[in-house]
């Protein structure tokens, strides 16, 4: 079974063996500058920013340009991103092979369909009993990998990096940019995928 850590990550621990289902979003291993940037009550309270490091303080994201949420602006966006703790280890951990199979199944065309739907779902609207909780950290669901790289995967996330408030439902234009950000993370992460998945091209072929 996993270890999991909850807060600051022992220094014995080294980055790259961290999973996504053995630490939190409120994880953190300040002394090799990865961080969490919660907008949780305690950051405040403890740093008076909601725009810093809740553990440590540390002020690095330029949050004024992430926050006009411009898709031409992904690969800063995810290089800021890649500053807090828990992205980071998605950006980087291995993909189970059910994720990388049923990415290769379904292609760049389905898959960016299924992440619309997915995200409308999971994130169109705030549902504070479940938020936090409504994205799988692991399994066959790739999408969800993307989710949570991409502070896509709950509405605090989503608040606390595109800044889109948790009581707003989402528009068109906010889904179509978050699926953008998913899109690039899959593209990013199996490089090789088809546009069009194996499941489609066989029903091409009847």
């Amino acid at each position: 079974m996993e270890k999991k850590f909850k807060r600051v990550i022992p220094d014995d621990i080294r980055v790259e063996d961290l999973t996504p289902l053995n630490i939190s979003c409120g994880s953190t291993k300040c002394n090799e500058d990865l961080h969490c940037f919660s907008l949780k009550k305690s950051a405040l309270r403890k740093h008076d920013s909601e725009r810093v490091c809740y553990q440590c303080g540390t002020d690095l994201i330029e949050w004024d340009r992430i926050h006009k949420n411009d898709i031409k602006d992904a690969k800063f966006i995810f290089k800021s991103m890649k500053n807090e703790l828990i992205r980071h280890v998605f950006w980087h951990t291995p993909i189970e092979e059910s994720a990388l199979e049923f990415a290769h199944s379904r292609g760049k065309f389905e898959l960016r369909i299924k992440a619309g739907k997915l995200l409308k779902t999971r994130i169109g609207k705030h549902n504070a009993f479940v938020d936090g909780r409504q994205t799988p950290l692991s399994g066959k669901e790739i999408i969800s990998y993307a989710q949570h790289a991409t502070a896509t995967c709950c509405r605090k996330c989503l608040e606390a990096w595109h800044n889109i408030p948790q009581n707003r439902v989402l528009s068109d234009e906010q889904i179509e940019f978050c699926t953008n950000l998913v899109m690039l993370y899959i593209s990013e992460r199996v490089p090789n995928l088809k546009d069009q998945g194996v499941e489609a091209m066989v029903q091409l072929k009847k």
